[in-house]
Order: structure tokens, then C-alpha cells, then sequence
């Protein structure tokens, strides 16, 4: 069984190049969108296990808030893609398990971890 991603990134050349190379990890993307809203209307209809996140996004919710959103809808494992990690571990519920998270710019090798990570 493949499974499904979600990228959720707003620039779009990191956007492709995530979308190609998960795909050559042998995952499925399903969509890659720019926004945290734009990725909450998206998980109505399709159902990803994995979803790929940056922190900063177009629109009104930031990458931090939608994950949470995301992962407590579907139960998705929320992937961090920034180049900020510090705002991330600033911004975390401490309640929480801590979140996986890939520095921009990351390896195939950090890329591929990620992802069975979060698989297990």
C-alpha cells in the first residue's frame, strides 16, 4: 500500500521538487497546495497519512496551526518543512509528542527518514 501525502507549501519551486521527490520515495501524492485553508478544505475529500508542512504560509493560518487541525481531523502524521525550526519548537504544545521536522534545505537521505518515520 502507497502511502498518501499532502504537501502544503507556498513556494513553488520547493513545492515541485518535494512533490517529485516523495514520489520517487515511492509515495503517492495526492495534492500540493499553498495553504493551510486551501489544505483543510482538501482533507474533506481525500485522506492523507502523511502530510508535508511549511511553517509559513499564504493565507491566515500558519503551517503550526493547520498541522494541528489536520492531524486531529484525520490522524495524519504532520511532517514540519521550514527553515525556521526554532519557531517551531517555540510554538509547540508541549502536551504534544514533539513534531518531526526537515531544515530547509534538507537531503534526500533527511527526506526519506522523514517520511518512514512517519509511516511507523
Amino acid at each position: 500500500m502507497h502511502r498518501r501525502v499532502l504537501i502544503v507549501e507556498d513556494e513553488l519551486i520547493i513545492a515541485d521538487e518535494l512533490q517529485w521527490r516523495v514520489s520517487q520515495e515511492g509515495f503517492s501524492v495526492i495534492a500540493s497546495v499553498a495553504s493551510g485553508e486551501e489544505a483543510l478544505l482538501l482533507i474533506d475529500n481525500e485522506l492523507p497519512d502523511i502530510v508535508l508542512m511549511d511553517i509559513q504560509l499564504q493565507g491566515k493560518l500558519n503551517g503550526i496551526e493547520a498541522g494541528k487541525l489536520i492531524r486531529q481531523k484525520t490522524g495524519a502524521a504532520i511532517i514540519f518543512v521550514t527553515a525556521f525550526p526554532t519557531a517551531l519548537i517555540r510554538d509547540s504544545d508541549s502536551s504534544e509528542p514533539p513534531p518531526v521536522c526537515l531544515n530547509k534545505p534538507f537531503s534526500t537521505i533527511q527526506l526519506r527518514a522523514a517520511l518512514h518515520s512517519a509511516c511507523q
